[in-house]
């Protein structure tokens, strides 16, 4: 793995990351595709080659519900496992949408919540996965504090020892096998841990590093973040958890996120709404997503959104269609919706990448925040939004 910078690496990050082993290049800042059980939801492989989409994020603990995993007995790898042979595939041990503690982590493992009940994540488990696995890159375990938990700094000083241990156990596996290997950098809301798990971490020989917005509250995590950033070396691509939504990820980008992963866009399928908003354009829409369960949507026969072209929208499959099938509960409805979010969030990060190029990524950023700071994740105005109708709607 290769990471190379467009610009200067201290501000606004342009870059790109090469994977030699698959001859690939990827320009930052991107996304990764998030996933269940390596299964991007909704979509089938044929589906995902569809989409703009180059880079897949596995979850460990989506496939460690049997102490003997069957994917672990597999022999060639998890790209044929999953059947993402031409994908690259990054591997963490914990779901990119969210931070659910199962239990208390200790000093041998993190406990994550399966399908088969709590269980153990041990750096043996994790060796065990990257030799049967093969991914094009992965992260080492990290002994993460769930935002709000009240905790003391010797709790907050012990997660952050414990996850370096972690990453100096695992890192020679990973040497040996030549898988590149991303660092967890941890420290909870005290800055001080942050600074020396960063500067600990940015001693290791790693080719990136990993934050969790997961253990901040609010927007506490933009300063957090910044403390940690400031530790480590700017030649190194960072990757984020936690800054899913468009707003996040742009304040990400402009601190010097590199990557972030997508699950967004799943959010908004499995709420029936369709992503609309635009970024870097002088005249943006005024809506951020549109609500397919609405019962007006049952008389609008155009294109979730006429402009888009992705498969759903130049088809075409309208919006009373797609109505029609989140109404009946047919799976084609989520499949539609989903493909028109992964698509629109990549046409956003296109966007993104532009605007740095061309110079004017903070104006075009404040002119987002300007026109869709008001709304809630789901496009709804906060001051309108008191308890959604469409709630009890599960697809």
């Amino acid at each position: 793995m290769q990471f190379t910078t467009h610009n200067d690496p201290a501000t606004i990050r342009r870059g790109t990351l090469h994977f030699s082993t698959k001859d690939k290049s990827i320009q930052t800042p991107a996304l990764i595709a998030y996933s269940i059980r390596g299964s991007v939801p909704h979509l089938v492989p044929d589906n995902l080659n569809l989409l703009p989409v180059d880079m897949v994020h596995v979850a460990l603990e989506h496939f460690v519900e049997q102490s003997q995993p069957p994917s672990f007995k597999y022999t060639k790898g998890l790209h044929s496992y999953i059947n993402l042979p031409n994908h690259l595939l990054f591997c963490d041990v914990r779901d990119a949408s969210k931070l659910d503690p199962a239990a208390a982590n200790t000093e041998s493992y993190v406990a994550v919540d399966t399908h088969g009940g709590v269980r153990k994540v041990t750096t043996d488990v994790w060796i065990k996965a990257i030799e049967a696995y093969r991914p094009d890159w992965a992260a080492t375990p990290a002994d993460v504090i769930k935002a709000g938990e009240d905790v003391k700094n010797k709790r907050i000083r012990k997660a952050s020892d414990r996850t370096l241990r972690w990453l100096e156990t695992c890192q020679h596996k990973a040497k040996e096998l030549n898988i590149p290997l991303f660092a967890p950098v941890v420290g909870y809301n005290n800055d001080m841990e942050r600074i020396r798990s960063a500067k600990a971490t940015a001693e290791k020989d790693v080719d990136g590093f990993v934050l969790n917005a997961f253990e901040l509250e609010g927007e506490g995590w933009i300063d957090a973040f910044e403390t940690s950033l400031k530790e480590l070396p700017t030649n190194k691509p960072k990757l984020a958890y936690g800054l899913s939504t468009p707003e996040r990820i742009l304040k990400g980008v402009s601190i010097g996120i590199d990557m972030f992963d997508n699950s967004y866009a799943y959010e908004m399928t499995e709420k029936g709404r369709a992503i609309t908003f635009r970024f870097g354009q002088p005249s943006l829409p005024t809506t951020k997503t549109i609500d397919l369960w609405e019962e007006s949507m049952s008389q609008s026969f155009i294109p979730l959104d006429p402009s888009c072209t992705c498969y759903s929208c130049s088809t075409p499959h309208s919006r009373a269609y797609i109505h029609h099938l989140l109404d009946a509960h047919e799976m084609l409805g989520p499949l539609l919706l989903m493909i028109h979010n992964v698509f629109q969030l990549e046409q956003f990060m296109i966007s993104v990448r532009k605007s740095i190029d061309e110079g004017r990524f903070e104006q075009d950023m404040q002119s987002f925040l300007n026109t869709y700071s008001s709304m809630d994740d789901e496009g709804v105005a906060l001051e309108d939004n008191p308890m959604k109708k469409k709630q009890a709607h599960v697809l």
